[in-house]
């Protein structure tokens, strides 16, 4: 399914159009044509877009307060720049959202200003109401090479300490394996891949005033655990390798643990995995020091109704929403190969994905990034700054005061300490 865009407010409110992420979207293509568009009777036209231009399409839609498009896909960290672009969820729909069954996470996650979440400048004076649906229940999991782990007597890590010392027993006892694996490449990569680890040991980067948590000892142990023990388990030339380096050294056995999202855990189970059958997907382990949580990245997918559409745009949009996220669609969408978000669609369906009780799990306690319209432009700079400790050139202490300074200089630019 794919469409030309042009939704127009003025167009014919049972065809609606949507723009969405390359991948994801396309298993939510097919959830329209397998089932919301019949349950409906709205037909669904599904534009996709590779990450990065999504976002700029949006951005260029939003800005303009243009029409071409009802429903806009964005990726969580986005939510909070785009939220107020998106109209209420809940008076659109043709029935109540079934609360009892969406995972606490991802109706926060999906709410503008975010509960729990530090107060945000730009949402000042704004009333806290659902302005988005989660469609991708992603969370961040853990992969392992069971067998590996076997051949050392290691169990399955439970804390950060435990990978480390599987990874070293493990690159020192088999040839070729390194005991882990870090996604380093400067900007979004590292900070991406640090993220859960910084959490788990560091606590919450910001407190409640939005001052930078991560300079004092626990968030400094965090980045001296990640530049200097698992830096040493993983294979040389970390500081280039995105994602891909990662997914292709755990296949193919030259790695033997690292984190992965849901889309990655598919690909690593998939036929062109050498290592298919000796790995297994658990929660992000939990910090051996500091703040000892468990925190693993939250990363859903969240659907948003576009406001300068008209009033019928918008009450097509909510009944697709509605449908696409009821019991019997993400059924549906469970077979198609979508990543779910509900209580008893995971109940239903666990022995789906050999990763699904591990995600159900996650994202019960799964941990967003932070909730401010300049994450963007502080993951960027957090993750130069760790990309740059990690190839040696700054300590662990250099990098998390620096991070303070820049972070909380882009914050105080912005407002967020008057």
């Amino acid at each position: 399914m794919g469409g030309d865009g042009g939704g127009g407010s003025e167009g014919n409110p049972d065809e609606i159009t949507v723009a969405a992420v390359s991948g994801e979207g396309e298993l939510f293509a097919d959830l329209m044509s397998e089932y919301v568009e019949e349950d409906t009777g709205i037909t669904v036209q599904v534009e996709l877009f590779p990450y990065a231009n999504l976002f700029e399409r949006i951005q260029s839609v939003l800005s303009t307060r243009g029409n071409e498009f009802d429903i806009l896909f964005v990726d969580d960290p986005w939510f909070p720049q785009f939220a107020t672009d998106f109209d209420p969820l809940e008076p659109w729909l043709p029935e109540d959202l079934p609360e009892d069954q969406l995972i606490d996470t991802t109706t926060d996650i999906a709410t503008w200003p975010t509960p729990g979440a530090p107060d945000v400048p730009a949402a000042e004076g704004v009333e806290q109401q659902r302005r988005g649906q989660v469609i991708v229940g992603n969370t961040q999991l853990y992969a392992y090479n069971e067998q590996y782990f076997e051949e050392v007597g290691a169990d399955a890590p439970e804390t950060w300490e435990d990978v480390y010392e599987a990874g070293q027993a493990i690159s020192e006892n088999i040839e070729g394996v390194n005991g882990y694996i870090i996604r380093g490449q400067r900007g979004n990569p590292v900070m991406a891949n640090f993220f859960s680890l910084g959490n788990a040991i560091g606590g919450v980067m910001f407190d409640d005033d939005w001052n930078y948590n991560w300079s004092g000892e626990d968030g400094t142990a965090a980045v001296d655990f990640y530049i200097n023990e698992l830096k040493s388990i993983s294979p040389d030339g970390v500081t280039s390798f995105d994602s891909d380096a990662v997914l292709n050294a755990l296949s193919d056995g030259t790695a033997a643990q690292a984190p992965a999202w849901p889309a990655a855990a598919s690909n690593l189970l998939g036929e062109g995995s050498a290592e298919a059958d000796n790995l297994a997907f658990i929660p992000i382990p939990q910090g051996h020091i500091g703040a000892q949580r468990r925190a693993p990245t939250q990363g859903n997918w969240i659907m948003g109704i576009n406001s300068y559409i008209s009033d019928g745009k918008k009450e097509s949009a909510g009944a697709v929403i509605r449908s696409a996220i009821s019991k019997e669609a993400q059924d549906t969408y469970v077979e198609v190969g979508g990543v779910p978000f509900r209580h008893d669609t995971f109940e239903d369906n666990m022995d789906a994905q050999p990763w699904f009780p591990a995600l159900y799990e996650s994202l019960q306690n799964a941990q967003w990034r932070p909730r401010t319209e300049l994450w963007s432009e502080i993951q960027v700079e957090h993750g130069t700054l760790l990309n740059t400790a990690l190839s040696g050139d700054l300590t662990a202490e250099e990098c998390t005061q620096q991070g303070k300074e820049t972070v909380e200089g882009i914050l105080e630019d912005a407002g967020y300490y008057e």
